[in-house]
């Protein structure tokens, strides 16, 4: 009995064994699953994350926070308002069948609101200052006879104190046809206008600006930029730079086109040469100094240039002067007196 019991026992002991490296095989095989499985897991993870971060900055999907500002609807739909903005349905925007219906209407004026705030936002961490106005938006059809035209438009008041004639921004207005609209890049444009106009730059600098955050912030592709400044300037009559031409968005195609990705060429490489916050530095100066609210009209380039030095350390006359721009390096005091002049 002794030696029965013994053989079941040693019969036992090797049953359980065997199961023991048959459950340990079979936990090893899960968890060996597991890890594929989770390594799997976390490649598709990381799939998805780099997805994610190329459809945010895709030409066609530049994703934002949603605005937690709170959006205001007319009881008919036609006008809503938010914190920074007012968005207006022109009149021949409202037979069209996409906007016919309050319940269309509605759902849109939120939708875009809400973006128009988050864009709103992310530019007011880019340029470290805001409007002090809200922004009346109105979206048409045809805007001036045209689908594929948007505007931003700047008013003003004067004010005499002493000598000195000041000018102030009381209002700003965008307007864009539907169908421009729908384009993020070219509201990234406008609303790059909206907050610079204030500081009545020269035009090619404005809309260089406006350019480089269409382009590079963005995503937009319609203005590529020069591989080479100096063999792709073109000059006027006197031999100076085209674009100290350039005070309204008139002329051919071509040079408009060549205007555009000239000036956005120019504004990009000095953000290059002096860091991604150079145009904040040159923009506080500016309004440190509120020297821009003082000049009858737009500053020239020799007056921008001396912010522009200011804000690299650096003289960048020679540089504008290699690109044939009709420049005078300038101090804060003659830049005072030429007002004072202007003023009389």
């Amino acid at each position: 009995m002794k030696t029965n019991k013994y053989t079941l026992d040693v019969n036992g002991v090797k049953t359980y064994t065997f199961l023991r490296h048959i459950i340990k095989l079979f936990l090893v095989l899960i968890v060996g699953c597991l890890l594929f499985n989770g390594c799997a897991a976390l490649e598709e993870a990381q799939r998805l994350r780099e997805a994610r971060e190329k459809e945010e900055r895709h030409g066609e999907y530049l994703m934002l926070a949603p605005s937690k500002g709170e959006i205001k609807i007319a009881e008919d739909a036609q006008k809503a308002e938010s914190d920074h903005y007012t968005i207006t349905f022109a009149p021949d925007l409202e037979e069209h069948e996409d906007f016919d219906e309050d319940s269309e209407r509605g759902p849109f004026m939120q939708s875009a609101l809400s973006y128009m705030e988050s864009l709103y936002k992310e530019m007011n961490a880019i340029f470290g200052f805001q409007p002090e106005h809200k922004i009346h938006v109105t979206l048409h059809d045809l805007y001036n006879e045209s689908r594929s035209v948007a505007t931003t438009t700047t008013q003003y008041r004067y004010e005499t104190q002493g000598d000195t004639s000041l000018k102030y921004v009381t209002g700003i207005k965008m307007d864009f046809p539907l169908r421009m609209y729908e384009k993020h890049d070219v509201r990234v444009h406008e609303l790059t206008h909206a907050f610079t106009n204030i500081y009545f730059l020269p035009t090619w600098f404005n809309e260089g600006i406006a350019v480089l955050m269409q382009t590079e912030w963005a995503k937009g592709g319609s203005h590529p930029k020069f591989d080479n400044l100096e063999a792709n300037v073109k000059r006027n009559l006197d031999g100076v730079n085209d674009l100290e031409d350039w005070e309204f968005h008139g002329g051919t195609s071509k040079l408009l086109q060549w205007r555009y990705s000239y000036a956005y060429t120019i504004v990009s490489e000095l953000r290059k040469r002096f860091g991604p916050d150079y145009y904040i530095k040159v923009f506080q100066l500016m309004e440190a100094d509120q020297l821009h609210n003082k000049l009858p009209s737009k500053m020239s380039t020799s007056f921008l240039i001396y912010y522009l030095n200011q804000a690299s350390e650096t003289d960048l006359i020679p540089f504008f002067e290699s690109l044939h721009f009709k420049v005078r390096r300038l101090t804060k005091e003659d830049i005072l007196q030429n007002i004072r002049q202007t003023n009389r």
